[in-house]
């Protein structure tokens, strides 16, 4: 089991070492290990809980009220809201995803680069992908709706997240799942979502083929053709509007093979899109949809 010293916690918290051990030895919600050396050792268990107070303090709960609970009464809580939460909420209050944002807002590259690689090498990458970078591209596409950033800043991070996650696939070794293709239509430019996807279903055990933004309608029915993929998930940031997205999905539906399952998601299917639902095409809200779709592919195999 991998522990961490409480220099690397104070970093992951945000919460520093003095409060640590007050926190312990007030409330005792946390017992750390010690090592050889008498340094204290913090499970990730541990972790997740520092976080999780961090949290609930930051929005007006009292660290004594939560304290009387327990810490066995916490933890089942946090796992209660945490099912409820689609992982890709950007969770405000949460104090790596401030960090890094006073960083970007002061355009001090050097210590975002510096921060967010420390907390890849803290961190699993399944829990950095969850807790960091979903929700760090999340909240720079909002900045820059608020006009709090410009468009080559939104690139700059987005680009830094997408090199976080090409290292972790190129990393995974080879998968024996289901084989999914991931792509974006035609006039879709933007390709982070496709990739976080196709992050997501290699970490799942899915043999994952990337196509990327802006694919040709044609080239990308001849590639599911010529590879036979039990899944096919296309991203949409920009909206489809009506009209092009009857005729998109007719064509995909009437040339994809029939085993083939086809899903959609991103920004840019809204509520609004009835059309495409009782086409055999499942309409995700969340990166968390994904999962019942792919266990039910495994199975059947």
């Amino acid at each position: 089991m991998k522990t961490y010293r409480i220099n690397q916690v104070a970093k992951m918290t945000g919460l520093s070492k003095e409060n640590l051990r007050v926190w312990e030895k007030r409330y005792r919600l946390v017992s750390p290990q010690r090592g050889t050396n008498r340094y204290r050792l913090y499970t990730e268990e541990d972790i997740q809980l520092l976080n999780y107070l961090v949290r609930e303090t930051n929005q007006g709960q009292s660290i004594g009220e939560l304290a009387a609970l327990g810490r066995d009464e916490i933890l089942n809580r946090m796992i209660s809201e945490e099912a409820r939460e689609p992982i890709t909420e950007v969770r405000e209050h949460d104090p790596l995803i401030r960090e890094l944002e006073t960083f970007i807002l002061a355009m001090d590259r050097g210590a975002f680069e510096k921060r967010l690689n420390e907390i890849i090498a803290l961190l699993p990458f399944e829990n950095v992908f969850q807790r960091v970078l979903v929700p760090l591209q999340i909240r720079i596409g909002e900045l820059w709706f608020e006009e709090k950033v410009g468009v080559a800043v939104e690139h700059y991070v987005t680009t830094q997240v997408k090199q976080k996650l090409f290292a972790a696939m190129n990393m995974m070794t080879t998968q024996k799942g289901p084989k999914i293709i991931i792509a974006c239509p035609p006039w879709e430019l933007h390709e982070i979502g496709a990739q976080m996807v196709a992050y997501y279903c290699s970490s799942l055990g899915c043999q994952t083929i990337l196509l990327g933004a802006n694919l040709p309608l044609e080239d990308l029915i001849h590639f599911c053709i010529n590879t036979n993929p039990e899944g096919l998930a296309l991203s949409f940031t920009s909206p489809v509007g009506e009209n092009r997205g009857k005729i998109f999905f007719a064509e995909i539906l009437k040339n994809i093979p029939s085993y083939c399952s086809v899903w959609v998601g991103g920004q840019g299917i809204s509520e609004s899109d009835k059309y495409i639902e009782g086409k055999n095409i499942k309409i995700l809200k969340a990166l968390s949809d994904l999962n019942p779709l792919i266990n039910k592919l495994i199975f059947s195999k």
